[in-house]
């Protein structure tokens, strides 16, 4: 969608963005070697706890790591909590609130 940028806002000590992502649907490979699962890998990355689903306007609790692309920022892969529902809606683009955590550790976590 032309014309979307992302937004700041502030969540609890983090000063962090809202990102206009596309959902893929590619996301069921296994978690890497260490996390029980995509989830689990995002909140020990950032060392935060999920809570509810990041998709802005759902409320309900995180229960995937989701794997999305920032639209209009490249062809790297990122980590999201999602809601499983929101999570299944591959293809769709949407706001969500970092942070974000890359799937290749090369790149960084957009806070």
């Amino acid at each position: 969608m032309a014309g979307c940028r992302n937004r700041k806002l502030i969540w609890g000590d983090y000063d962090m963005a809202q990102y206009y992502v596309h959902n893929l649907r590619q996301g069921g490979s296994p978690a890497p070697a260490g996390y029980s699962s995509w989830l689990d890998y995002w909140e020990k990355k950032t060392g935060l706890s999920a809570g509810t689903c990041h998709r802005v306007g759902c409320y309900k609790t995180a229960t995937d790591g989701a794997h999305v692309q920032i639209v209009n920022g490249g062809n790297e892969w990122y980590i999201v909590p999602l809601c499983h529902s929101c999570n299944t809606q591959f293809g769709s683009n949407f706001y969500v609130n970092g942070p974000l955590v890359p799937v290749n550790s090369i790149y960084p976590i957009k806070w």
